[in-house]
């Protein structure tokens, strides 16, 4: 039994960033569903850094705005470390923190299917045939920005 678990691949834990409760707890029950860990949840900068420092993070969502405070020096650490992250908004992108003007953005409200995409982009993992979360033909690969983009007729809840 313990050989058969060590053949698993690890999942991939990612760190969630979120001020807003509703949208943690959603977070926390999509990424299991998509086939990630989540590696922890933090509301503050102060939090989130804290979490990088001890726990195990391939990858962060991390939401531009938390209250007052601005999620740069979370998003600076992350690429220091090589560490794929995805920004959420639901403002702008024109908030997102200037030297991470490039990273893919995940425009609120989002749904199921515009997460496993884009984590599925960010971490170059083909999308599984069989998986109802294909990337939509419509997106091209190089969108960087899924705000609109879902497939035709399929209906995911939004957060």
């Amino acid at each position: 039994m313990a050989a058969a678990q060590e053949a698993l691949p690890k999942r991939q834990r990612i760190l969630i960033v979120e001020d807003e409760p509703f949208i943690t707890l959603a977070l926390e029950a999509m990424l299991p569903e998509l086939g990630y860990d989540v590696a922890g949840s933090a509301a503050k900068v102060s939090a989130a850094l804290e979490l990088i420092g001890r726990e195990r993070i391939d990858g962060a969502i991390l939401d531009v705005n938390l209250g007052l405070q601005r999620i740069d020096p979370v998003a600076d650490l992350l690429a220091a470390r090589a560490c794929p992250f995805i920004f959420t908004t639901g403002y702008s992108i024109a908030g997102l923190p200037a030297r991470h003007a490039g990273r893919a953005v995940l425009q609120k409200p989002f749904g199921l299917e515009q997460l496993a995409t884009l984590l599925h982009a960010e971490f170059d993992l083909p999308v599984d045939e069989r998986s109802p979360f294909k990337a939509d033909a419509a997106c091209s690969p190089g969108d960087r920005r899924l705000s609109p983009c879902s497939s035709a007729g399929a209906s995911t809840p939004s957060i």
